[in-house]
């Protein structure tokens, strides 16, 4: 692996960098800043910490535990535990570590925010895309951290169906389930058609419905139309918990943009891009 960078991708990288945290800061977002080596107050980790170890970059330095950050929005949740931020809504740069590689994550995050304050918030990523990386959106997934609750009773929602759905597994759910369960034919049925049959199956009253059926018309206002169900993800932490969206390109597997509701020590929505 080439670990050296040269003058026109540092450069280009760091133009980027800065663009989007002038961009932000016009916009009026707080811009912050935090060591990228976190130090661990170990009887403050709660279960989402323990399960992220195994990704993350950790030694013990006499009495303290220490790592490399590997997500911006986990460590804010960190700080906040012990200090108050004074901002409501923010916006950094700078790198993240997982499994031992090194990433740049730009990003924001507004806490405690209305529908409009996500809605505005996704507008401002999706404008710096467009107009300051020049890239075009082709494509759009979204999907709910609370969509099980809409589509299975609780007695339903078990491990061993989740790993199945993960899998994308339609046999062994078939079987957990029916064939002609709801959701064995959501599965069935194209993931750009997916919102569409909803309509047919779900309590057209419920608030993840109504949140899915909102980012569809707010993405589709701002110029995408195809537009993908995902009801595969379960959320990487316990505080997500409304909708999330990522924004992609045709041809590129990752994507340009990720956002998403969350709700643990502080309750915010954040957008980030990984600079590769």
């Amino acid at each position: 692996m080439d670990y050296v960078k040269y003058r026109d991708d540092v450069i280009n990288k760091k133009e980027k960098e800065l663009s989007f945290l002038k961009y932000f800061s016009a916009k009026d977002f707080e811009v912050i800043d935090m060591n990228f080596i976190e130090k661990l107050q170990w009887k403050q980790l709660n279960q989402d910490d323990l399960n992220s170890l195994d990704t993350r970059s950790i030694w013990k330095n006499g009495d303290a535990f220490y790592s490399l950050r590997n997500d911006w929005t986990d460590q804010i949740q960190h700080y906040s535990r012990e200090y108050h931020l004074k901002a409501s809504r923010v916006t950094y740069a700078g790198p993240i570590s997982i499994n031992e590689q090194i990433y740049t994550n730009l990003g924001v995050e507004i806490f405690n925010p209305n529908r409009n304050d996500m809605l505005q918030c996704y507008q401002y990523i999706h404008d710096f895309i467009q107009n300051e990386l020049e890239l075009n959106v082709d494509f759009a997934v979204i999907g709910h951290y609370q969509l099980f609750d809409l589509l299975l009773p609780k007695e339903e929602q078990t491990e061993e169906l989740f790993q199945a759905i993960s899998e994308r597994n339609i046999s062994k759910i078939s079987k957990l389930l029916t064939q002609n369960h709801t959701l064995v034919q959501l599965l069935k049925t194209p993931t750009h058609q997916q919102l569409d049959f909803l309509t047919t199956i779900a309590d057209t009253e419920h608030p993840t419905y109504k949140s899915l059926l909102y980012w569809k018309a707010a993405l589709e206002e701002s110029g995408i139309d195809h537009i993908h169900l995902d009801i595969t993800t379960m959320p990487p932490k316990s505080y997500y918990v409304g909708s999330f969206i990522q924004l992609y390109q045709n041809n590129n597997r990752n994507p340009i943009a990720s956002g998403g509701h969350y709700n643990g020590t502080l309750e915010g929505f954040g957008f980030g891009i990984q600079l590769n």
